[in-house]
């Protein structure tokens, strides 16, 4: 979050994705929290296919997690 908030996002994205692929011992919600994260490195970058793949994945996880639904553009009709 501190390097993407620099707007360091390449650094952010390569540590984000690093720290994806260690998954032993790591709840599910930091890995979440990575995730989603990493959404909105891709966001940044321009990267929105990718960004949007990676909140779809979350959202059907967790319909209610961060503000994912609304970057989404899902309403609860």
């Amino acid at each position: 979050r501190a390097l993407r908030g620099l707007g360091l996002l390449d650094a952010a994205r390569e540590t984000l994705t690093g720290a994806l692929r260690r998954r032993k011992g790591r709840s599910e919600e930091l890995l979440r929290a990575l995730r989603y994260e990493r959404a909105l490195v891709y966001e940044d970058l321009g990267q929105r296919r990718r960004a949007r793949s990676e909140l779809e994945k979350l959202y059907a996880e967790d319909p209610d997690y961060e503000d994912v639904a609304e970057r989404l553009g899902i309403t609860e009709g």
